[in-house]
């Protein structure tokens, strides 16, 4: 159900967007043929411009010429982003003021070209001529420019490529150089800084005795092998004299002697002499007795030769004492002197930690300095041999073909912004118009019910007729026409609206300002009423300019004014017409005081004496202009009022709404006259075609 209803709100719309250009199209029109034949002419006589294209190819990198990448402002890209700015970049570069103006420069000294002496800005001139286009996916751009003169569009195009070409590869240039310089006074600090590193590193050694460290290290080696020496000696001979000392307090010479003649040959001599003598001891003893003078006496020897083994060995056991004496003394200062060497050592050592930071950075900038030598050498043999990534892959040619203006370019151009510009204005003009168009106008910004709306009558239709009154009277002389159509609808929706309160009803028909046709509506309509067989009196009380008595061709002698003023009969104030049904009361002669006697008892009675009729419709002055129609709107069962389409003002009728409202009329609502439905689109408001009666309308004639 919803989205039914948003469909028809946008056919509404859509509608309603056609009919503001339907009614429009000749603002349409003449908008976008103004706007062609403008074009036209200035695009036939304007300058001709030709076009001249140099295309070049611009690397992101610089060839290679020395086996490596050669210095240069050009960086290696890899990311698109990078890329795109690389490339936009130059392309800006080329349209840069240095770049122009050296091109300018270069035209005016090597080439002659004097179309720039005139100017005040050569820079801004070339620029409006120049036109940069990179080929999509591509390392190409096409320099194009635009001149009068074609020959000189491919000169401007080709001097300008290489002068970018050219100024390129010298702000490599510069670069290098700029390089080379900075290399040859970072080579020279780096030089400096080396020599002072190396002086600091030899002064270091000279002052700490840094050369020793070796020697003093075989000095410890060999204190460290005597020492162990000494040590093991000390406690081979302390073990040997406490064997001894404890042999010798057992009384056991004899394995004393033994185990200490190692070392004395004395010693190892009286043990010789001591096993003989005790042989030979043995040997008397088994023949002779212990008392033999033999046995004596050979005992007496080994005694003899007993105590000079013990004395011997007290002396040795005395010796050993003194040995390890010396040995342990000895070994004392072996151990004195290797503590030395081992804290000369360790103090040489933290000095070679020092020493080790100090060679440390003399060996980088050593490295520094013999980078910056190498490099500085790179540089300086590249810019001999600098190499361009810009260059031309196709030079500019002149060309006779005229790229601008091209009427059969700017033509359909100007057609269609012309059709655009017409459209807006179109909607402009409906926007800024504050005229009664529309039903929409009348009930949503007016707030007046929608009778109905009368069609335009056009020339045709009004010269068919041949008596002026049947022109006036048109839908009694044409009752299937468009209008009587419409009238009849008017006469609907009023039979629904009116009060069912008698036998009798009055309508008052006036219209917000004059010559809106009021009284071509209310004699109309009337005719209309009276067809369907009611009977119907039209009073003329527009008593200051009455008309319906000129349309309906009868005298205006006797009429309304007769009745209030002079107290005629109200017979004789009527006139039949020649509607079957409709009779007419004319105004009368024009009264001095038409708004007094409009509200005047006589005018009370006067309508309630009409009796014989169904219908009473009162055709009165405008609403804005007398206060005529407020005092008739006390007597009437009813207010229409009738509106010009596209010329009464909404204000107008919103005042007239007001004073209607203030006296608490009973307004029906509102007539729309003269409306051109083919030029409108409003044909939805009839049930009927038009084309089915008149075909297309011609030349309109408005009817007042």
């Amino acid at each position: 159900m919803f989205q039914s209803d948003n469909e028809n709100q946008r056919e509404a719309t859509l509608l309603h967007y056609w009919r503001i250009l339907k009614k429009r199209q000749i603002t349409v029109v003449m908008f976008c043929g103004i706007l062609m034949g403008t074009v036209a002419i200035g695009t036939l006589l304007s300058t001709p411009f030709f076009g001249s294209t140099a295309t070049l190819e611009i690397s992101p990198n610089t060839p290679s010429v020395l086996g490596q990448d050669n210095l240069s402002e050009v960086v290696n890209l890899s990311a698109s982003d990078e890329r795109r700015a690389y490339y936009a970049t130059q392309y800006r570069v080329m349209q840069s003021r240095s770049i122009i103006e050296e091109t300018v420069s270069r035209l005016q000294e090597r080439h002659g070209i004097t179309d720039f002496d005139a100017v005040e800005s050569p820079f801004k001139f070339f620029r409006r001529h120049l036109e940069i286009k990179p080929e999509l996916d591509s390392r190409l751009v096409h320099v194009t420019v635009e001149y009068p003169d074609y020959e000189k569009a491919a000169l401007f195009a080709n001097t300008l490529s290489e002068t970018y070409i050219e100024m390129n590869l010298q702000r490599s240039l510069d670069t290098a150089n700029s390089a080379f310089t900075w290399l040859r006074d970072q080579q020279e600090v780096y030089r400096q800084r080396k020599y002072e590193s190396d002086q600091k590193v030899h002064e270091f050694k000279y002052e700490n005795r840094l050369g020793e460290m070796q020697s003093v290290q075989g000095t410890l080696d060999q204190l460290r092998e005597r020492l162990s020496a000494t040590h093991a000696e000390r406690i081979a001979l302390e073990a040997t004299h406490a064997r001894g000392k404890q042999l010798a307090s057992a009384k056991q010479w004899a394995g004393l002697a033994t185990h200490m003649s190692e070392d004395s040959p004395v010693l190892q001599n009286l043990l010789q002499t001591y096993r003989t003598a005790e042989q030979e001891l043995g040997g008397l003893a088994v023949k002779y007795l212990p008392e033999h003078p033999k046995m004596i006496r050979a005992q007496a020897k080994l005694d003899g030769l007993t105590t000079q083994i013990q004395a011997q060995v007290l002396q040795l056991m005395t010796g050993k004492d003194a040995e390890i004496k010396m040995v342990q003394e000895r070994e004392t200062a072996l151990t004195m002197a290797a503590q030395q060497a081992e804290e000369s050592l360790k103090t040489l050592e933290k000095k070679g930690i020092e020493l080790a930071f100090l060679q440390a950075n003399a060996d980088k900038n050593a490295g520094l300095f013999s980078s910056l030598d190498t490099r500085m050498s790179e540089v300086d043999l590249a810019s001999l041999v600098q190499a361009n990534n810009i260059w031309f892959i196709d030079r500019a040619v002149p060309s006779a073909e005229k790229v601008r203006p091209k009427l059969t370019t700017n033509l359909p151009m100007a057609m269609l912004i012309g059709l655009l510009g017409g459209i807006a204005l179109a909607f402009f003009m409906e926007y800024v118009d504050s005229t009664i168009k529309s039903r929409e106008d009348l009930e949503e910004v007016v707030g007046v019910p929608f009778l109905g709306a009368v069609p335009v009558l056009t020339s045709s239709d009004l010269l068919s007729l041949e008596s002026e009154r049947d022109r006036s009277i048109y839908v009694n002389a044409r009752p299937r026409s468009t209008a009587a159509e419409a009238l009849r609808s008017i006469r609907t929706n009023i039979l629904f609206r009116t009060p069912d309160n008698g036998p009798q009803k009055r309508l008052l028909i006036a219209s917000a300002v004059p010559r809106e046709g009021k009284s071509f509506i209310s004699s109309n309509l009337s005719s209309i009423i009276a067809m369907t067989g009611s009977r119907v009196l039209l009073i003329d009380a527009d008593l200051r300019r009455p008309t319906q008595h000129k349309l309906f061709g009868i005298s205006n002698d006797r009429g309304l004014s007769s009745v209030l003023v002079d107290g005629a009969p109200i017979a004789s104030a009527i006139t039949p017409s020649h509607v079957k049904g409709l009779d007419l009361m004319p105004s009368g002669p024009r009264p001095a005081n038409p708004a007094e006697l409009l509200g005047s008892s006589r005018m009370t009675r006067m309508l309630d004496a009409l009796t014989a009729y169904d219908f009473v419709i009162i055709d009165s002055s405008p609403i804005g202009a007398v206060a005529d129609p407020l005092i008739l709107s006390r007597f009437v069962d009813g207010v229409m009022m009738v509106v010009e389409s596209n010329k009464t003002n909404r204000d107008h009728v919103l005042q007239c709404r007001s004073r209607m409202a203030e006296v608490k009329a009973n307004v029906l609502g509102a007539i729309v006259n003269k409306l051109d439905i083919r030029r409108t689109g409003y044909g939805y408001y009839y049930y009927y075609d038009y084309n089915s009666t008149y075909g297309d309308p011609p030349e309109e004639r408005q009817t007042g």
